[in-house]
C-alpha cells in the first residue's frame, strides 16, 4: 500500500467513525425522547404534573429532622447503629464468600491462564446464571425455606456476588502480562505457582477495587433485603418510609447511616488500591532519593513486595476469622436445625410439575377432577383422565406404582404397596383410621383433623373433615400452549402444524395460523402476551435509566476529577453528590418517586438513573484521573480550544471505559428493573411478585425467572458484541 492509499484509507475511516458517532448520537437522542414519552404515558401520574411535587416528600423529611434537633438526631443515629452493623455484617460476609468463589471461578474461566476449553464455557454460563438472579428473589425463596433471619439475605447476596465479580475478575485476568507466567513455567513452576506468583500480584489491585465496589453495592442490597424480612437497617426503612407522617426524622437518620457507610467504603477502596499498586506515599521525592534513585527504587520495590506478601498471607486468615464470627453471630447452626427442607421440595416440585386434583367436598358430596384445582380446567364426567374412573358414587384413582385410592362417600381407602390398606372415615368430629399393624412409614401423617401421605414426589393424598384430595403429578407446565377450553388443547405439535395450513377455518374471522397464535398469546393461565409486554417495559426502564445516568454522569465526572477541576470545594461537593445518589438504593428512590410521579415504568427509569448517575459518575471520574496528559498537550499545541482538547484528547481515552461500564450497567439494570417493578414500577417484577404471593403458582414464577435470565443473557451478548465493535476495533475482531 502506497502512502497516498494509506492517507485515503485513514481519511475514509475517520469519516466513517464520524458518521457512526453522529448516527449513534441521533439514535440515543431518539431512544431518550421516545422512551420518555412512552414511559410517561404508561405511568399512573404525569411527570410534568409530579415535578412540582417532587420536593414535597424530601422537604417533609428534612423538616421533621430539623424539628428533632441535633441531639435528637444523634440519639436516633445511636439507636439505629445496631441495625446498620447487622446490615454491614450481612454485606461483608456475603462479599467475602462471593469474592472467594468469584476468584476461583474466574481463574478457571479465563482462556489465557491455561484453563481447558471444556471447563471455561460451563463456568462462564454458570456465572451468567448466578448474576442474572436478583438478590431479592433468591432471598424470598430462602426465607420460604429457612425462615426470617439475616442468613437468607447473606446467601442471596453471596450467590449474586459470585456471578457479578466472577465476570469482572475474568476480564481483569484477560488483560494481564503473561510473561511472568511464562518465566515461572520455564523454571518448572506448577500451575498453582504460576497463578500465585505470576497472576495474583498483577490482578490484586483491580480485584480489590472491584471487591470494595461490590461491597458498597452489597451494603445497599442487604439494606433492601430487610424489606422482605432479612433484618438489618432495611427492616427499619420499611417501617419509616411508609405513607404515614411522623417518621421523617428516623428516615433521615437511616439515610445518613447508609450514605456514611458508603463514603467510608469508597475511601477505603481508594486507599487500599493505592497501597496495593505501590502508589501510597510516592508523591514527593527528596534530594537523597534523587541522588540514590536506583537504590531507593529497589528498596521501595522490596518493601512493596513484603507488604503484598504479608497482606496475601494475612487477608485469608482475617477473612476466615470474620466468617467464623458471622457463623456464630447469625446462629447459622440453629437456623439450619430449624430449617424446613420439605418446603424446598414442594417449591421445586411445583415449579417443574403440575398436578391434577381429584377432590370431593364432604359437605356437598360433589367430586371434581381439575388441573391445578382450577374451575376453568375441570374435566367433565364423561371425559375423565384414563387413571380416574367413576362408578356411581364410587371414584377409583390409579396413582401408579401400585398406589390406588378409592373415594366412596365419607370413606377414603388407599392401597399402599409395602405397607397395606389404609381406611380413613370422616365424621363431624374427627377422622377415624383403620391402619395396618406395625409402625407407620415416615411419609404418613395421621391425626384426628388431618391425614397426609406423600410416599413419592408425584403422589399425594390428603383428608380433612371437610374434603378428600388426591393429587397426581406430571412433569411439565400445564396448559402452557393453549387453555384447557381451547379447541387446540391436547393436540400434538404435528396436528397443530397441519391445522395451521388447513383451509378449514376454526374461527371464520381468523386464519388458522392467526387463531393458533391468538390462543397462545391470550392464554389466561400463562398470559404470554402480558408477560412479554411486561418484559419490554422492564427493558425500557433499564435502557432509559442507564442512558440518562451515563450522559448525566459524564459531565459531572469532569467536575469530580482532580486533574480537570482545581477547586477542592467543587470536587468535594460533586463527589459527595455521587455518594448520596448511589448510597440510596434505586428501590428506595423508586419509593420516593412513586409519591411524585405515581406507579409505572417512568418511576423505575428515574430510580435507576439517580442511583447509576452516582455509580457511573464515580467510575468515570476515576478514569479521567488516569488519562495520559501527553495526548491533551499534543492537541493543545495545535491551538485547539478547551472543548476541542476534551473532544480529541480526553474522550478517545475514556471512551472504552465509558462504553464498557455503561453496557455493563445496562445488563445489571435489566435485572434491577425486575426488583423495582415488584414495588410498583410495573414491568415483569410486578407480575413476578404476584405469582409468588399465593405460594401456589411456582411454575409461573419459574417461567418469569427463566425469561428474565434469557433477557439478561441477551443483554450480556449484546454488550459483548458492542464492546468488541466499538472498543476493540476491526483488527481485534479479525484476530
Amino acid at each position: 500500500m502506497t502512502l497516498a492509499d494509506l492517507e485515503t484509507e485513514i481519511v475514509r475511516q475517520s469519516r466513517r467513525r464520524q458518521m457512526y458517532s453522529g448516527l449513534a448520537v441521533l439514535i440515543v437522542a431518539a431512544v431518550l425522547i421516545s422512551g420518555f414519552d412512552l414511559s410517561n404515558s404508561m405511568n399512573s401520574g404525569s411527570f410534568w404534573n409530579g415535578l412540582g411535587q417532587f420536593f414535597d416528600y424530601p422537604a417533609g423529611l428534612l423538616g421533621e429532622a430539623w424539628d428533632t434537633g441535633l441531639f435528637g438526631m444523634a440519639e436516633l443515629l445511636w439507636r439505629f447503629l445496631p441495625a446498620l452493623i447487622e446490615t454491614l455484617n450481612i454485606a461483608v460476609a456475603a462479599t467475602l464468600l462471593g469474592g472467594a468463589g468469584a476468584a476461583v471461578l474466574s481463574l478457571a474461566a479465563t482462556p489465557n491462564l491455561g484453563a481447558p476449553a471444556w471447563l471455561r464455557l460451563p463456568i462462564r454460563r454458570t456465572l451468567d446464571v448466578m448474576r442474572a438472579f436478583p438478590e431479592l428473589i433468591i432471598a424470598l425463596f430462602l426465607i420460604f425455606v429457612l425462615g426470617t433471619s439475616p442468613v437468607p439475605a447473606m446467601i442471596a447476596v453471596a450467590f449474586h456476588t459470585v456471578g457479578a465479580l466472577g465476570k469482572l475478575f475474568s476480564e481483569v485476568n484477560e488483560n494481564i502480562d503473561v510473561k511472568p507466567m511464562e518465566g515461572l513455567a520455564s523454571s518448572g513452576g506448577s500451575w498453582f505457582q504460576r497463578i500465585r506468583y505470576g497472576v495474583i500480584p498483577q490482578v490484586a489491585p483491580n480485584w480489590l477495587s472491584y471487591f470494595l465496589l461490590r461491597l458498597e453495592i452489597n451494603v445497599r442490597a442487604s439494606a433492601i433485603l430487610g424489606f422482605v424480612g432479612a433484618g438489618g437497617i432495611g427492616t427499619e426503612l420499611r417501617r419509616t418510609i411508609g405513607w404515614g407522617q411522623g417518621s421523617g426524622d428516623e428516615t433521615i437518620a437511616l439515610f445518613i447511616l447508609l450514605i456514611g457507610s458508603i463514603v467510608v467504603i469508597d475511601q477505603l477502596s481508594s486507599w487500599g488500591r493505592a497501597r496495593l499498586a505501590g502508589k501510597h506515599g510516592q508523591g514527593e521525592e527528596t534530594e537523597a532519593q534523587t541522588a540514590h534513585g536506583h537504590e531507593n527504587r529497589v528498596a521501595r520495590t522490596r518493601a512493596m513486595v513484603r507488604r503484598r506478601t504479608a497482606l496475601t498471607a494475612l487477608a485469608p486468615a482475617l477473612a476466615l476469622g470474620y466468617l467464623a464470627y458471622a457463623w456464630v453471630a447469625f446462629d447459622v447452626s440453629g437456623l439450619l436445625a430449624s430449617a424446613r427442607p420439605e418446603r424446598a421440595a414442594i417449591l421445586a416440585t411445583d415449579s417443574v410439575m403440575f398436578k391434577t386434583h381429584v377432590e370431593q367436598s364432604l359437605r356437598t358430596g360433589e367430586v371434581a377432577v381439575a388441573i391445578e384445582g382450577e374451575r376453568t380446567a375441570t374435566y367433565s364426567r364423561d371425559a375423565l383422565p384414563d387413571w380416574v374412573r367413576a362408578d356411581g358414587e364410587t371414584w377409583d384413582v390409579d396413582l401408579g406404582d401400585g398406589f390406588f385410592a378409592t373415594i366412596e362417600g365419607p370413606r377414603l381407602r388407599v392401597e399402599a404397596p409395602g405397607y397395606g390398606v389404609i381406611t380413613v372415615t370422616a365424621t363431624e368430629d374427627a377422622l377415624l383410621y383403620d391402619l395396618p399393624s406395625g409402625p407407620p412409614p415416615a411419609w404418613l401423617r395421621t391425626d384426628p383433623v388431618k391425614f397426609d401421605m406423600r410416599p413419592e414426589i408425584g403422589k399425594r393424598i390428603q383428608a380433612s373433615r371437610a374434603k378428600f384430595e388426591i393429587h397426581r403429578y406430571a412433569w411439565g407446565w400445564e396448559n402452557f400452549w393453549f387453555p384447557f377450553r381451547s379447541p387446540l388443547w391436547g393436540l400434538s405439535a404435528g396436528e397443530v402444524w397441519s391445522l395451521a395450513w388447513s383451509d378449514d377455518r376454526i374461527d371464520p374471522d381468523l386464519s388458522n395460523a392467526a387463531f393458533i397464535f391468538d390462543q397462545f398469546w391470550t392464554n389466561p393461565d400463562w398470559m404470554h402476551g402480558e408477560v412479554f409486554k411486561a418484559l419490554l417495559e422492564t427493558i425500557m426502564m433499564a435502557l432509559l435509566g442507564t442512558l440518562v445516568a451515563a450522559f448525566v454522569g459524564l459531565p459531572l465526572a469532569f467536575l469530580a476529577a482532580s486533574n480537570f477541576t482545581p477547586s477542592l470545594a467543587l470536587r468535594f461537593g460533586v463527589r459527595r453528590l455521587f455518594d448520596l445518589l448511589r448510597g440510596i438504593d434505586m428501590l428506595i428512590w423508586s419509593l420516593i418517586f412513586i409519591r411524585a410521579f405515581g406507579l409505572g415504568p417512568l418511576t423505575g427509569a428515574l430510580a435507576i438513573a439517580f442511583t447509576d448517575t452516582g455509580s457511573l459518575g464515580k467510575l468515570f471520574s476515576e478514569a479521567l484521573e488516569n488519562v495520559d496528559d501527553k495526548q491533551i498537550e499534543g492537541v493543545h499545541s495545535t491551538g485547539a480550544t478547551q472543548l476541542q482538547r476534551y473532544r480529541f484528547g480526553v474522550l478517545p481515552q475514556i471512551m472504552p471505559v465509558f462504553l464498557s461500564q455503561a453496557l455493563y450497567y445496562l445488563e445489571s439494570n435489566t435485572r434491577s428493573a425486575t426488583v423495582i417493578g415488584a414495588l410498583g414500577a410495573g414491568g415483569i417484577g410486578l407480575m413476578l411478585v404476584e405469582t409468588m404471593r399465593t405460594s401456589r403458582d411456582w411454575e409461573n414464577t419459574l417461567y418469569i425467572i427463566v425469561l428474565t435470565i434469557l433477557v439478561v443473557f441477551a443483554m450480556d451478548a449484546l454488550s459483548g458484541w458492542l464492546r468488541r465493535r466499538l472498543i476493540q476495533g476491526r483488527e481485534a475482531r479479525e484476530v
